[in-house]
């Protein structure tokens, strides 16, 4: 597998979930992308100093921002700005709710795989620390968490900054 293909394959759908957060239409979004990895795949020469996932995230906000300006709309990646928007939007008791409701369907899980889930999600120990620790596979572990992450997906309306 040469370079691009493995750059490629690793980032294909981090790409795609990144430009489809600014871009609404699906065929404005897969034109974005084939765009970025174009851009990509004309400077590869220059990832041998510069990691890849810098220069794609890179390349995926000038695209944003490319069309945001062909299409005369204003867009900004101002961090301030997104961080303003979100305390606007902020509903302390929606998220006392939703908390809530991710509590309740964790209790549905055996106490070791809600563990190992808080664990790795929210204390950020890697798999194979959690597999040490708890005398199990890496792959039990990813299972274990993955179940629960699945679970979640599946019953709840909307995505926690939790998860």
């Amino acid at each position: 597998m040469n370079l691009f293909e493995k750059i490629y394959s690793e980032y294909k759908y981090k790409v795609y979930f990144f430009v489809k957060k600014y871009i609404q239409k699906e065929e404005d979004t897969e034109d974005i992308v084939q765009d970025i990895f174009i851009h990509v795949w004309r400077h590869m020469d220059k990832t041998d100093q510069t990691p890849p996932e810098s220069i794609i995230f890179k390349t995926c906000k000038q695209e944003v921002s490319k069309f945001y300006r062909r299409n005369k709309l204003l867009f900004t990646f101002s961090e301030e700005e997104i961080l303003i928007e979100e305390e606007e939007v902020f509903d302390e008791d929606l998220y006392k709710e939703q908390i809530s409701k991710v509590e309740r369907l964790l209790n549905e899980f055996p106490q070791k795989t809600r563990d190992l889930f808080i664990q790795h999600k929210i204390e950020n120990i890697s798999y194979s620390q959690l597999a040490k620790e708890n005398n199990l596979s890496k792959t039990a572990v990813s299972k274990q968490v993955n179940k629960i992450l699945s679970f979640l997906k599946d019953n709840l309306h909307l995505l926690l900054i939790i998860i």
